[in-house]
């Protein structure tokens, strides 16, 4: 049964008993720490007749349940018995997570740019990047390299901000567990590896492009959104990148999973992904303005981004723009089942501290 890059279990098991460290194990394989662990307890722990059914099925992901029947014999009866294996106990994974979480090394000092005009920001949105997502041959690493050719791009392009604002609209990764189901419809999921090692790219490509950004500006900020398809993989990157970033003082985490807000001047921008019930743009306006009375009075131009439908919108309401942006991701299976025709594209959008935009560069794909 292969696991990642056609090891198996065994094999992880067979390199561990030979140089009795996680560490050395990943470093010779090539893979993630967290996939030598995963795959070890798997090979160690799993019982044959769950492994048989997942061999017979040619998958990895392990199921929640599986029937197992025998054939009657003159000898012996046939049986049907349901197997339920064990999930990870608490401590497990409670030993897990901190084991990634200390073995993150703090961001070595970046050199701010020498000069960049600080009455300037630039807003980077990126919304729907599914990383994980198989479509045909594209997979995680078609996905990856899509999302940095993209932002390298519009940042390339784009004034020397002072300010460059980071909005992870939630989607960031295809699915949100190794079910491969999105958690609340339960909808089967098309993803071409394990959700650990999904996060750990999800992680690596988020600091790639921050570092990215620090270079190119005087302060960053960052916030992730949930979206429905990763939950899960916002409250990771937060907490990966908050024990990344914990001594630079350039960069800024903003907290909260569901909204974005942030005020630049006479600016007010705000966030979602999009999934929320409440999705008319009068009403989102008005929720904004209860909420955050205070910011939406100084402000004088407002503007309000989603995603999750995956097409162009604008529509404008008085107090507020919204503006509903095309996915990253290139048309998946869901989209061309219900006849999607949207274009993917990244777009970064830069303000005056006086109010409004004064540039606004994207990147098309050619999908």
């Amino acid at each position: 049964m292969s696991t990642h890059k056609g090891y198996t279990n065994a094999d992880y098991v067979a390199a561990y008993e030979r140089l009795n460290n996680f560490k050395a194990v990943a470093r010779e394989m090539g893979v993630n720490e967290s996939t030598v662990r995963r795959s070890i307890h798997n090979g160690t722990r799993r019982d044959p007749a769950m492994q048989g059914a997942m061999d017979a099925v040619g998958t990895g992901l392990v199921p929640s349940m599986a029937w197992i029947k025998t054939k009657a014999t003159a000898d012996t009866p046939g049986f049907s018995v349901m197997l339920r294996p064990a999930g990870e106990t608490p401590e497990e994974v409670a030993d897990r997570v901190a084991a990634r979480m200390n073995g993150i090394i703090a961001a070595p000092a970046i050199p701010a740019p020498a000069a960049c005009a600080g009455d300037l920001l630039n807003f980077l949105p990126l919304y729907d990047v599914h990383l994980g997502q198989r479509v045909g041959s594209f997979g995680t690493a078609e996905a990856v390299e899509r999302l940095r050719i993209g932002v390298n791009d519009v940042i390339d392009r784009a004034p020397a901000a002072g300010t460059m604002v980071i909005l992870n609209g939630g989607d960031f990764t295809e699915a949100t567990d190794n079910s491969a189901l999105t958690p609340q419809s339960r909808h089967h999921l098309a993803v071409d590896m394990d959700f650990d090692d999904i996060s750990d790219i999800a992680v690596d490509v988020t600091v790639e492009i921050i570092d990215r950004a620090l270079s190119m500006s005087e302060k960053v900020v960052y916030q992730g959104l949930k979206g429905n398809h990763d939950p899960a993989i916002a409250v990771a990157l937060r907490q990966a990148l908050r024990m990344r970033y914990r001594d630079e003082p350039r960069f800024e985490l903003l907290d909260g999973l569901d909204l974005f807000t942030y005020s630049f001047g006479s600016n007010l921008l705000a966030g979602i992904h999009g999934d929320q019930k409440v999705s008319k743009a009068e009403s989102l306006t008005l929720a904004i303005a209860a909420r955050h009375a205070t910011a939406w009075g100084n402000s004088r131009n407002r503007e309000l981004w989603r995603g999750h439908r995956h097409n162009q919108l604008s529509v404008a309401v008085p107090g507020m723009t919204l503006y509903q942006v095309n996915p990253i991701c290139p048309p998946g299976r869901y989209a061309s089942d219900n006849l999607f025709t949207g274009q993917s594209d990244i777009q970064l959008v830069t303000y005056k501290h006086s109010g409004g935009r004064c540039a606004s560069t994207v990147y098309i794909f050619q999908d």
